[in-house]
């Protein structure tokens, strides 16, 4: 739906009284309203692949998404908290994609990686596992 810009479906899925806290860039934004706005006013050409999607023992549910938006790639870790079926909470862990510092070249038991190129899981309910 954040891909697809289709914001009123994605404020259905809100509490009114959401809160979403990037901790990275430390700010929070309170209210549906505030979530939706953010996003949409995000710079056009990103691309969303869910990698993981879990639920956790004290239920609230962690997604790990991969945002490439042109050159660069981007991975959010987020947790939500829901009541009665709706968002309340989302906690927000954004990382960029970067190269290595040069000091950890040649390190044993290291590895440099290739660009992630996973398609990630359907994000269609009925096509999910």
């Amino acid at each position: 739906m954040i891909e697809a810009r289709r914001w009123d479906e994605v404020r259905a899925l809100l509490s009114p009284a959401a809160q979403a806290t990037w901790w990275v860039t430390r700010e929070r934004f309170d209210g549906a309203a505030a979530f939706v706005r953010v996003n949409a006013v995000y710079p056009e050409g990103w691309a969303l692949r869910l990698l993981e999607c879990n639920a956790l023992a004290d239920g609230r549910v962690h997604s790990l998404v991969r945002v490439d938006h042109g050159e660069a790639s981007f991975y959010a870790n987020s947790f939500f908290t829901l009541a009665a079926g709706l968002i309340v909470r989302i906690d927000e862990y954004w990382s960029d994609v970067q190269a290595a510092p040069s000091w950890r070249e040649g390190l044993p038991g290291r590895a440099a990686l290739t660009v992630d190129t996973r398609t990630g899981l359907p994000l269609d309910a009925g096509q999910a596992g």
